[in-house]
C-alpha cells in the first residue's frame, strides 16, 4: 500500500507532539495533562472543599492545622483526540496532483504523528453531506487502518461545509483538535459551521487547500470554465485586466478567510498543493508551535 509519506519523513514525525490549547477531555490516560483531583503523576496545588467531592483526596494534614477541606490537585495524563475532516466534494479533485490527494497526504502525516503519541485520531469526509468515518483508533498499528481509509476517498457530489461541519459538531465524541482539510469553495459559505466547532470547544486548524493555478491565474484568451461541482460551463475572454481582478479577488477571499479564523482563535494555513509537501508540513508546524511540541 502506497504510504503518502517515505519512512524517513515519518521517523522524523514521530519527534513531534500536537499539543491542544484546550483542555484535554476523556475517560483514559495517556500522555497529556489536565487539571483532575485525585491520585496522579504531579502535584499542582490545593483548591477548598466542595460539597460532592471525594474525602479520599482531602488532605487531612492541611485540614489539623487550619481545621479547613482542602482538596488536592494533580496533573492527570490523559489521551486527546484529533478529528480529521476532509472535504471530498468535486472541487477537490482539481489540479495534478489533485487537492484531495494533497489532503490525504496531510491527514497521513498528522495522524502518524498522534497515534506515535498514544493520542486517539478520527478521520472523516463529507461532501453535501457526512460520508465516510473512521471510528477513533490509537497506536502506530493502526497507521495501516488510516491508509486504507484515505485511500479509498474520492471525489464526489458538491459541497456544504456549514450542514457537514456543524452536524460534525454535534456528533464529534470528545472534542479536541480539529483538522478541517478544505478549499472552502461553497457560495453557502463555511463560518456558521466553523462557530459550531468553536461552540462545542474544539480546538480548530483550518488547512485551506488550494492548487496553484487558483492561487495565481496563468491563462489567458478564450477560454471554456466549468463549474466541477455543478458541471456548468461557461465560454469567456480573459486578457491581463480580467486575470488582475481575479488575483484580487482570490487575495481577498484568503484574506477574509484569515480575518474570520484570527476573530475566533482558530489557526488558519494556506496549503498550496504546487509546493512539496514535506516542507509545507514542516512550516505548517514551525508557524503554530504555540500548538505544537517538538
Amino acid at each position: 500500500m502506497d504510504t503518502f509519506l517515505d519512512e524517513r519523513f515519518l521517523k522524523q514525525l514521530e519527534k513531534i507532539k500536537l499539543m491542544t490549547q484546550k483542555g484535554v477531555k476523556g475517560p483514559h490516560r495517556g500522555e497529556h495533562k489536565s487539571w483532575r483531583s485525585g491520585e496522579g503523576s504531579e502535584f499542582l496545588d490545593y483548591r477548598s472543599y466542595q460539597i460532592g467531592d471525594d474525602l479520599r483526596y482531602v488532605d487531612w494534614s492541611v485540614y489539623g492545622r487550619f481545621e479547613k477541606l482542602f482538596i488536592k490537585l494533580f496533573h492527570a495524563e490523559e489521551n486527546q483526540t484529533i478529528h480529521l475532516l476532509l472535504d471530498i466534494s468535486n472541487s477537490m479533485g482539481f489540479g495534478n496532483p489533485s487537492k484531495l490527494t494533497g489532503a490525504k497526504k496531510f491527514a497521513a502525516a498528522i495522524s502518524y504523528i498522534c497515534l506515535a503519541n498514544l493520542d486517539r485520531v478520527t478521520v472523516a469526509s463529507f461532501a453535501d453531506s457526512l460520508d465516510e468515518f473512521k471510528s477513533a483508533v490509537r497506536g502506530k498499528r493502526r497507521y495501516a487502518d488510516i491508509l486504507h481509509f484515505l485511500h479509498h476517498l474520492e471525489p464526489k457530489q458538491a459541497t456544504d461545509l456549514n450542514a457537514c461541519l456543524t452536524d460534525y459538531a454535534a456528533i464529534g465524541r470528545f472534542p479536541g483538535i480539529v483538522v478541517v482539510l478544505t478549499d472552502l469553495f461553497d457560495p453557502k459559505g463555511y463560518e456558521d459551521g466553523l462557530k459550531a466547532l468553536a461552540y462545542r470547544n474544539f480546538d480548530i486548524h483550518l488547512i485551506h487547500v488550494l492548487d496553484r493555478e487558483e492561487l495565481a491565474w496563468t491563462q489567458t484568451g478564450s477560454i471554456m470554465l466549468r463549474d466541477m461541482e455543478t458541471g456548468e460551463k461557461r465560454a469567456t475572454f480573459i486578457d491581463a485586466n480580467f486575470a488582475k481582478l481575479y488575483q484580487q479577488k482570490i487575495e481577498a477571499f484568503l484574506a477574509s478567510a484569515r480575518q474570520f479564523c484570527d476573530t475566533y482563535n482558530m489557526n488558519y494555513y494556506v496549503f498550496n498543493t504546487s509546493l512539496a509537501f514535506e516542507e509545507v508540513l514542516i512550516d505548517y508546524l514551525n508557524r503554530s508551535m504555540v500548538n505544537w511540541k517538538m
